[in-house]
């Protein structure tokens, strides 16, 4: 019976020094990451403004390289459409519309 006394009190005691050091650990942070791109920014924004070249680095078009992929309209420019179906369920389907382009 001490045994099992001495276990809880061991236990509420490490659960007290997690909660009191909690109160005093700051609240806020940030997660960043930074990739270094060598190349000219203009070049870097023409290239990633076409959601075609989307698929040279999508997680979802290397989960299902079959996919389905319609587009309508001009590339890289306001109202093109990228869609795409996928029978796997980890990637479904959907669309992709540009809606404004910020040069630079």
């Amino acid at each position: 019976m001490k045994m099992v006394k001495r276990i809880l009190i061991g236990l509420l005691s490490i659960i007290a020094v997690a909660l009191i050091a909690a109160l005093f650990l700051n609240k806020d942070y940030a997660v960043e990451r930074e990739v270094e791109i060598n190349k000219p920014k203009q070049q870097v924004f023409d290239y990633i403004k076409l959601l075609k070249n989307q698929d040279n680095f999508s997680v979802w078009a290397k989960k299902d390289p079959l996919m389905k992929k319609t587009y309508s309209g001009t590339d890289g420019t306001v109202g093109f459409i990228s869609a795409w179906e996928s029978d796997s369920s980890d990637v479904g389907v959907g669309e992709q519309e540009i809606k404004k382009i910020a040069e630079g």
